[in-house]
């Protein structure tokens, strides 16, 4: 099967859902800048599922979206191999053609006074109970903070060095390269906002917004950086990343859908595949499958 032969309103159905997945997350950031990175994962798949019903496309090609979502919270202390995976299955009038994945790490870019909601194991085994009884003696009024984002900001759930890195690294030796980095960023570097709020900020097709890079590129960036730091700079990864500094709907779209990236498998690779994707006990936080099937008689 050639990939680069997929009907072009394909790739543009999943580009635009790609891009409104984008807009989405980076507007979560936008106006809640110390979100905790889970509840951005959330605010993707979430998205993804409003265009989970099939699509019929003028080439007759039929495209259908499926989530599975288990949730951030279920590696807790654990390290994930990768939050989100893409699966892709091709099949013409029904009859299986080919299938690849590709996978996602996602990091967010902290604000320069380091103020996010991080997730930690009081909270994590009070549950519901934080909410019942909040705190007492905190007034929102004194609540006001200022939150800059500036080329010198930092990934800081990134260590230096990495262990979740070196578990990447080991997979691909057994897998080939499969794991990509998404970086949840606000939509322009340098921003800034105050919370208080006192107006809600709408996000369209943001500068910066959500990114794909390479997980060497990472571990370059995480060279430039002194050992111990908090975590790579964005500067210091759009300087390794170079052009492949990927918006999040092009590399699902033009490179994930062309198989420029990701991996094909097939019958031989079901084990992993289930290991990775299909159990809950898995090191995957959520799949999404787009299944595209192509009308007969099409040249592919």
């Amino acid at each position: 099967m050639d990939w680069e032969a997929l009907p072009e309103d394909v790739v543009d159905w999943v580009r635009m859902i790609m891009r409104a997945c984008n807009d989405e997350v980076t507007e979560r950031l936008v106006n809640q800048p110390n979100i905790r990175e889970p509840s951005l994962d959330d605010a993707f798949i979430n998205n993804v599922s409003r265009f989970a019903a099939p699509k019929a496309l003028p080439s007759g090609a039929i495209v259908m979206l499926e989530v599975h979502n288990i949730g951030g919270l279920r590696q807790f202390r654990k390290w994930e191999l990768a939050d989100i995976a893409f699966v892709v299955h091709v099949s013409m009038f029904g009859k299986p053609l080919e299938q690849k994945i590709g996978l996602l790490q996602s990091k967010r870019l902290y604000p320069e006074n380091y103020d996010v909601d991080e997730d930690d194991p009081i909270s994590f085994r009070l549950g519901l109970n934080g909410l019942i009884e909040p705190h007492s003696g905190n007034s929102l009024s004194k609540l006001k903070r200022k939150y800059e984002f500036l080329p010198s900001s930092r990934y800081n759930a990134i260590q230096n060095p990495d262990e979740q890195l070196e578990r990447i690294n080991e997979f691909h030796d057994q897998f080939d390269e499969a794991v990509f980095y998404l970086l949840y960023n606000p939509s322009i570097i340098p921003f800034e906002t105050t919370l208080p709020a006192t107006t809600f900020q709408h996000v369209s097709m943001p500068l910066e917004g959500a990114r794909v890079v390479r997980s060497m590129s990472i571990e370059q960036a995480l060279k430039l950086e002194s050992s111990g730091s908090k975590g790579p700079s964005i500067s210091s990864i759009k300087k390794t990343s170079g052009t492949e500094y990927w918006r999040l709907e092009h590399w699902v779209a033009d490179l994930l859908l062309r198989c420029k990236v990701g991996r094909r498998y097939d019958a031989s690779d079901a084990e992993l595949i289930d290991r990775l994707v299909y159990r809950r006990s898995g090191p995957i936080g959520a799949a999404i499958r787009v299944n595209i099937d192509l009308p007969e008689g099409i040249e592919i």
